[in-house]
């Protein structure tokens, strides 16, 4: 059979056409949706331990983390909010040994295999190990002990690095596949809180601080372990400690706290992330860095295009000045890619699932634009891509 021209043309046009709608019905069939990017910016805590105790909160994780209503989860050894209920001082009570998800090196692992079983996507399974007063994974459930950044800075970074690439490999092993670690902080006020007062910072130099957090960031790295610098854009000079309360560096910070950042950040792998302080410095905005628009412009300006984390949503410093529905907007259109909610100064079982209500809700009413959930959701799942 013949064609004319003007029939050839009519048949390259339709096709075209058919080819153009089937492409976007395509494009458009497998796109997330709304609930499912949302609940990537979401990580939480929770009570049980896989096994016996407080099932009924983690059923609950369970579910959220089924409906896809959360993306990641924290662990945490000791029930913090269980102890304050009891009327024990914070301080104290973060001392104690009053079990939350972690008793042992096999319960964990099993733990951690059932939930990543379970999710609809790769679960973001983290943890504060960073060493010396802060590692979740202690010697009296048969973890091995990692020294204090303040002590390893006493050695040399290759020795740093060997042991952060052993540490990762035995998070891999036990299902971690994110440590938030290491500190950028330089130990500007040795007396601080939160930072010097526990051997927390490298140094206070900080091209010290540059080459042992590297060495640091590299072994979890090489280990296929997420790491997240933190915390911007310094917290080594204040007197205060976040999970109290306002804390404002205005007048302590210095200029040379920002110089690990520009050295590391020049480097950054899909591997890393950034967690901004809830610290106040008037220098840059009235705002709590995590809720600043135009300081987390500044880790973007300085090249990074990974992911960005808040710090603990729930610490005072954040949740007792502008209560959890205002703090989750101006948080995510301040440019945070993921909230953590440690649920563990204050718990509440479904906190995930009322959390990625409210971002949904705000979505629709339009105080959160949906590109900005979509440039996150591509973020994290970019990163997630990466994990053992």
């Amino acid at each position: 059979m013949n064609f004319s021209q003007t029939n050839i043309k009519t048949f390259i046009k339709i096709f075209c056409v058919v080819a153009l709608f089937g492409g976007l019905t395509i494009y458009y069939s497998t796109r997330p949706s709304l609930d499912k990017m949302v609940g990537q910016m979401i990580m939480t805590g929770f009570h049980g331990d896989g096994r016996y105790s407080n099932p009924e909160d983690f059923a609950a994780i369970e579910d959220q983390i089924k409906q896809g209503q959360i993306g990641g989860v924290i662990l945490f050894d000791v029930d913090v909010s269980g102890l304050l209920a009891k009327g024990m001082d914070i301080n104290k009570a973060k001392k104690q040994i009053f079990s939350s998800n972690i008793k042992s090196t096999t319960q964990v692992k099993e733990m951690n295999k059932h939930l990543q079983s379970i999710a609809p996507t790769k679960l973001l399974i983290a943890i504060d190990q960073e060493g010396g007063n802060i590692q979740r994974l202690k010697t009296q459930h048969g973890f091995a002990p990692i020294p204090s950044a303040a002590d390893l800075a006493l050695g040399d970074a290759k020795t740093t690095r060997e042991m952060a690439y052993d540490l990762g490999n035995r998070l891999a092993d036990l299902g971690i596949n994110v440590d938030f670690a290491p500190l950028l902080d330089v130990n500007v006020n040795p007396k601080s809180p939160a930072i010097g007062a526990k051997g927390r910072s490298f140094s206070a130099d900080p091209k010290k601080v540059t080459e042992f957090a590297g060495a640091f960031a590299t072994g979890l790295e090489d280990a296929k372990i997420a790491y997240s610098y933190k915390h911007f854009p310094g917290h080594g000079s204040a007197s205060g400690d976040t999970h109290a309360g306002i804390t404002d560096v205005t007048k302590t910070y210095k200029d040379y706290e920002m110089d690990p950042w520009r050295d590391l950040l020049k480097t950054a792998t899909p591997y890393t992330m950034v967690m901004v302080a809830h610290v106040i410095n008037n220098n840059i905005d009235t705002l709590p860095a995590s809720l600043s628009g135009t300081t987390i412009n500044m880790v973007r300006n300085l090249g990074f295009r990974g992911v960005i984390i808040s710090d603990d949503m729930d610490m005072g410093a954040i949740a007792n000045e502008y209560g959890q529905e205002k703090a989750i907007e101006m948080a995510i259109n301040a440019g945070n890619d993921i909230l953590i909610f440690g649920n563990n100064l204050t718990f509440d079982r479904n906190r995930g699932r009322d959390v990625h209500a409210l971002i949904v809700k705000m979505v629709k009413e339009g105080k959160i634009k949906k590109s900005r959930i979509r440039e996150s959701h591509r973020r994290i799942m970019k990163m997630k891509q990466h994990l053992r």
